[in-house]
């Protein structure tokens, strides 16, 4: 009996932990998505990763973002996040957003994630082609019945590598029409 009573212990605990270990890949995979969908061009997709009530931007380490850089940073809609990066990221001719060392921690129906960046960017011009963002990002999602969803996305600048006015130059090719 006790063997059977300690199997049966083993398993639930086993149980609980996958879904937790479940849980932390659903919000990994969600917060990866965003760089991974924006990468491609598959605007849908990065939509999808955001709350469908919204979420806050606060880019307020970078004051060149094209959403959250205002002192008021208003909860934006998927589609509103997405026309905001499509002012600028469809300029460049090849973005790669690295993420790594994360860190998940998951209370209930909430998470909180802290994840370092490695954003490459690459405009070919007269200038220098690359421009790289390093730092780190932080989310905050909810689970929804559609999966993990994020609701709050603050991206800390750390460091900026090659030709900071890519972004101004990307803009301009966005705005220019010629993307």
């Amino acid at each position: 009996m006790k063997t059977l009573l300690t199997s049966a212990l083993f398993v639930a605990t086993a149980s609980v932990a996958l879904a937790e270990m479940s849980d932390e890949q659903q919000v990994l995979n969600a917060i990866n998505n965003v760089g991974y969908y924006a990468d491609q061009g598959d605007w849908d997709q990065v939509a999808a990763q955001f709350h469908p009530e919204g979420a806050v931007l606060d880019y307020t380490s970078y004051a060149n973002a094209s959403a959250g850089t205002s002192a008021d940073l208003p909860t934006l809609l998927p589609a509103d996040i997405v026309a905001a990066w499509q002012t600028v990221l469809p300029g460049y001719d090849r973005t790669h957003h690295l993420m790594g060392t994360e860190s998940v921690q998951i209370d209930g129906d909430t998470a909180t994630t802290t994840a370092n960046i490695y954003a490459t960017h690459i405009l070919e011009n007269e200038g220098e082609d690359t421009w790289v963002f390093i730092g780190d990002y932080q989310h905050e999602l909810a689970k929804t019945d559609a999966g993990w969803k994020i609701t709050f996305m603050r991206a800390n600048l750390r460091a900026q590598l090659g030709n900071e006015n890519l972004p101004a130059l990307a803009t301009a090719r966005v705005a220019a029409g010629n993307n």
